[in-house]
């Protein structure tokens, strides 16, 4: 930021003692492009402010649309686990009825509402000891209650 000051307060010092007139475009603003006003070869000379090394001899240049050397770090992406769907019971009333075989299998009764998630696993309602539960069986078969 400072030395931004001082190349300004240089290059005002040196357009104000330049024997001959040059006209300064100024940059647009918004999305169109800059224009760089032309420069006659020479070199400023940079008064010296207390406190800051001095700068004589400096060749003024325009800046350059270089990345200045930044680099970006590598990204590596979020790993997404997707569900194994091998043993993923049917999309359709067939994979519901091998889902109710096996919440039925595992001792409930009165199984209803079953629907397959996005993630493959089927979910419904079903009573077990008097008790109404939510029930899931996921891909390998398991069954849970929710």
């Amino acid at each position: 930021m400072i030395k931004r000051k001082v190349l300004t307060l240089a290059l005002v010092a040196a357009a104000a003692g330049a024997t001959s007139a040059q006209t300064v475009t100024s940059p647009s603003v918004g999305p169109g492009s800059v224009t760089t006003p032309p420069v006659n070869p020479g070199t400023v000379t940079t008064p010296s402010v207390p406190g800051t090394p001095g700068i004589g001899g400096a060749t003024i240049m325009p800046p350059g649309t270089t990345s200045g050397g930044v680099t970006t770090p590598g990204v590596t992406p979020p790993s997404v686990a997707t569900p194994d769907i091998a043993n993923l019971p049917a999309a359709n009333a067939e994979g519901s009825a091998v889902a109710r075989a096996r919440i039925e299998a595992e001792g409930y009764s009165n199984v209803r509402g079953l629907t397959r998630g996005p993630d493959g696993n089927w979910r419904g309602q079903a009573t077990r000891g008097g008790a109404r539960v939510g029930v899931t069986v996921d891909a390998s078969g398991r069954v849970a209650t929710e």
